[in-house]
């Protein structure tokens, strides 16, 4: 009597040759070679961005994706050495936008060494100051501005005056971790080697070596400097 092993390693290797997982095979070829123009592609058109836009930068960034820049003629951006930035389809967790990064007259955006992010937006009308070794998450927000007045009588006049719109500096120190989806406010430090939480709401400075997650972000616990929990 025969055995029979309906899923034996016979009837897989020729359901692998079947044309239907042929052309699964020459579609992922296929996107691979895309992604390898596009990427370069990228990098040329996001350096002449960096250039038009007067950023002071290095030459060894990695752009997947391209940013939008826009840097007021009186503002200044630099950004370090080992700059890594994913822009839209280039993320693979939701919300595909691209990076963006607006910078206001008399503003000064300053981004550290080894500092990546996705599809992050930083709006700076003052000071915004993201320090070495800092990861960004997927559509992370990062404001210095309320962007509008509190008095509503202000607010509402056909043209507002953007002098009585408050405004603080952003300090992001070395070694932080921004989980996904977070917003920062005006105002707030974030001490180094701290963790903020996906999806929070950070409205106050948060120590060093501590997690905060939430909406609005609160204390979690203490952390070592590896990250592991503090006792």
């Amino acid at each position: 009597m025969v055995q029979e092993y309906p899923n034996s390693a016979i009837s897989t290797s020729v359901s692998k040759l079947s044309p239907s997982y042929a052309l699964r095979i020459a579609g992922k070829v296929w996107k691979l070679v895309v992604t390898s123009i596009h990427v370069r592609y990228s990098k040329i058109y996001t350096y002449i961005l960096f250039k038009v836009n007067g950023v002071d930068f290095q030459t060894d960034f990695i752009a997947r994706g391209i940013p939008v820049i826009n840097n007021n003629l009186k503002g200044y951006i630099r950004i370090g050495n080992r700059f890594v930035m994913h822009s839209g389809r280039y993320t693979l967790i939701g919300r595909q936008q691209p990076c963006l990064f607006m910078v206001s007259e008399g503003a000064s955006l300053t981004i550290g060494n080894n500092v990546g992010m996705s599809c992050t937006s930083i709006v700076c009308t003052k000071q915004i100051t993201i320090r070495n070794n800092v990861r960004i998450g997927n559509n992370t927000a990062i404001y210095d501005t309320d962007f509008h007045s509190l008095d509503p009588t202000i607010r509402t006049s056909p043209i507002e005056d953007d002098a009585f719109t408050k405004t603080a500096p952003v300090l992001i120190d070395d070694n932080v971790f921004i989980g996904a989806h977070t917003t920062i406010l005006k105002g707030v430090s974030i001490g180094r080697n701290s963790i903020v939480g996906a999806g929070s709401l950070v409205s106050k400075s948060i120590p060093a070596n501590q997690i905060w997650a939430g909406n609005p972000a609160r204390f979690i616990r203490h952390i070592n400097d590896d990250g592991t929990p503090a006792h």
